[in-house]
């Protein structure tokens, strides 16, 4: 009987110990938060995208937020080239110009071709997650691959954005769509 429950307890723990490394493993959104604050980092905006020295980086969700609090605790206390990050959601694109980084959310697809206009020529660097993202002229899509987060640059996009990309970054991207001379992956 001793041995009946001793072999219940190891089963048990291993049991708990696998749970518990389940329980760890970061979520899809977890994983893709990340990668926003991370894109803040090897991203250089324009001087003139900010108002004051102090003034923080935005990082917009325009339509429903797949992230919920996962975004505000990443980048809570983190700072990028000495600015603050602040997260801010969007119901329309009225407002959401007032951000550095807009994340479209797939529940604003349909509208793509309006917001990328909008925001055209604008030093905002806009991220999706929806198929033919950069094909339409979004800069970033994030992108699953093998259950794997990866993104696709617009290189075309974000320069003509006037935003430039660490070379970094661009080694990382899974495909580079509109890269000049041939050096799309």
């Amino acid at each position: 009987m001793r041995r009946i429950l001793l072999h219940l307890l190891v089963l048990g723990t291993l049991f708990s110990d696998v749970a518990n490394l389940h329980a760890q493993r970061p979520t899809e959104y977890q994983v893709k938060a990340a990668f926003l604050f991370n894109f803040a980092r090897f991203v250089t905006w324009p001087a003139e995208s900010f108002e004051r020295e102090e003034e923080p980086l935005v990082i917009g969700i325009l339509g429903v937020d797949p992230f919920g609090e996962r975004l505000d605790g990443i980048i809570l206390n983190k700072k990028v080239g000495g600015r603050s990050l602040v997260a801010k959601r969007f119901g329309s694109t009225a407002k959401a110009e007032l951000c550095h980084i807009l994340f479209v959310s797939p529940s604003e697809a349909p509208q793509l071709p309006a917001i990328l206009d909008q925001f055209e020529g604008e030093a905002v660097l806009i991220v999706g997650e929806s198929p033919g993202f950069c094909e339409a002229g979004g800069m970033i899509n994030l992108v699953l691959h093998a259950n794997k987060v990866r993104f696709e640059i617009n290189l075309e996009s974000t320069e003509q954005a006037g935003l430039k990309l660490s070379s970094q970054l661009l080694k990382l991207a899974s495909a580079i769509h509109g890269a000049k001379n041939g050096e799309a992956k």
